[in-house]
């Protein structure tokens, strides 16, 4: 029995159209249905009911498909772990991530985490907080890096630090000997920015309101989003100070001094099944919570 066949029978009887499978496969479709008539020869039974030009996957062919996925998915596990085995890899640790972490600290934990152990692989999955548990609960991912706290008896949510929210406004060029704005005077003129980070939004906006009753608002889901907007000079917002650091030092933000009510401190946790885990997951979980506790002095630990 050819993989091909088994390739060809998989997306045709998906695709439920010969004509079609032949364009997804860049074959012929006289090859497609050879591969077809090949394959039932060999099981000696009709994995499709023809009618004309018309085909519709027989119920053997529907019985079948699963087991032709598992042996497509076999082959294909076994020719990434060669590759990954060729390339020096001896294990994989797979990690699901947060938008704002992927792009904040994750690189530097990764890429000073691998000049050690430069066997280690990673794969990466990046996924809104809210979606991070189920992906580390079902073992599709080892363990996460989340911005929300969570509570569940299968899992330790580790708080790796703790991130104090700023307000940012765009960078207008003036001279630095100017007295800077006020935050009266930016909520007259932009909008802010809420709702790009999942913990402290609600709060923030009923306290904000209480005191500027006219401020102008816009919901903005992603924080690279929300930044890119400041930068444009289209609007202000709260901001976790790390995800506004490499702006701040560029000069294409500012930060504007705000003491009308203590802003809320933001934290990124690690999510990491309790008990037994991979040895690579755990000496990674423990290099990033070493790694954070020397570098920033206030990270609560669990």
């Amino acid at each position: 029995m050819e993989l091909d066949w088994l390739q060809t029978f998989v997306v045709a009887a998906e695709t439920a159209n010969f004509h079609k499978a032949a364009e997804i496969l860049h074959l012929a479709q006289p090859t497609v249905s050879l591969h077809i008539q090949k394959l039932e020869q060999q099981l000696g039974i009709a994995l499709f009911d023809r009618k004309g030009r018309q085909v519709r996957v027989s119920a053997a062919g529907r019985r079948y498909l699963p087991h032709a996925k598992r042996v497509l998915d076999t082959i294909e596990t076994s020719r990434e772990d060669m590759l990954r085995w060729r390339q020096g890899y001896e294990e994989t640790v797979k990690i699901a991530v947060s938008p704002l972490v992927a792009t904040t600290f994750l690189p530097r934990w990764i890429q000073h985490y691998s000049m050690e152990y430069p066997a280690t692989e990673f794969a990466i999955l990046v996924r809104e907080s809210a979606n991070l548990l189920q992906a580390v609960l079902t073992g599709e991912c080892d363990l996460g890096f989340s911005r929300l706290a969570v509570n569940h008896p299968e899992l330790d949510c580790i708080a790796l630090y703790s991130d104090p929210i700023v307000l940012i406004a765009p960078a207008d060029g003036s001279d630095f000997e100017s007295p800077p704005v006020s935050a009266s005077e930016l909520f007259a003129e932009y909008p802010v920015f809420t709702h790009n980070h999942p913990e402290y939004w609600d709060a923030l906006t009923v306290s904000l309101r209480r005191l500027y009753p006219d401020v102008r608002t816009m919901r903005i889901s992603q924080v690279h989003v929300t930044i890119h907007w400041i930068v444009e000079k289209m609007g202000v917002s709260f901001l976790p100070a790390s995800t506004v650091r490499r702006e701040l030092l560029r000069g294409t933000v500012v930060e504007v001094p705000f003491q009308d009510f203590a802003l809320p401190v933001a934290a990124t946790y690690l999510l990491i099944r309790s008990g037994v885990t991979p040895m690579a997951v755990r000496t990674f979980s423990e290099y990033v919570q070493n790694y954070m506790h020397e570098r920033a002095p206030g990270t609560v630990r669990k």
